[in-house]
């Protein structure tokens, strides 16, 4: 009777184990590793802090800008990124394209954010290098917080007189204050 009982043992064992690996590769063949982004800021220059966006958004490109710097946080440390469509961009609607793969190699997501160059005619479209100069100038004061970097005192009569020009933030900024 020991003697059936040892045998019993061993194929019992088998079993289970065999049961159980078919169980993980079940499961790592329908799992799928996480492809979602938890954080997207979008930048003008390299190095700066951005403005935060979620995928789908349409962001107006202020005058000038040619390229845009993404910075992602993904749900799993493990996966990876690639972007398109984040310079040279065309007059009108542009679409920049994040690619999500996961850290199994087989889940990826697509992700997408619409950015709009506007075409500029007339004064902004003589003035574009100035205009960029003058976005430029007034980032780099809201970065440090110190207005004078943006030399708004010599420059707001031609920053009110052609407003719609300016970056969004220029704008607001202008509305509010003067």
């Amino acid at each position: 009777m020991e003697h059936t009982v040892k045998k019993l043992i061993l194929p019992v064992v088998m079993v289970l184990a065999g049961l159980l690996a078919i169980g993980v590769v079940t499961q790592n063949y329908f799992s799928k590793s996480p492809t979602t982004i938890k954080e997207l800021t979008v930048t003008y220059q390299e190095g700066v802090t951005g403005e935060a966006h979620k995928p789908g958004d349409t962001i107006t490109l202020p005058t000038g800008i040619n390229q845009v710097f993404l910075k992602l946080k993904l749900t799993d440390e493990h996966a990876s990124y690639t972007v398109t469509g984040d310079k040279d961009f065309m007059d009108g609607k542009n679409t920049l394209k994040i690619k999500v793969d996961g850290a199994d190699g087989k889940s990826n997501t697509l992700y997408e954010l619409f950015l709009i160059k506007p075409k500029l005619s007339g004064w902004c479209e003589q003035n574009a290098e100035t205009i960029k100069r003058y976005n430029d100038d007034y980032e780099l004061a809201d970065i440090y917080q110190d207005i004078s970097l943006a030399y708004l005192d010599e420059r707001l009569p031609v920053i009110q007189a052609n407003l719609s020009c300016f970056s969004d933030i220029l704008q607001k900024y202008i509305n509010e204050n003067y």
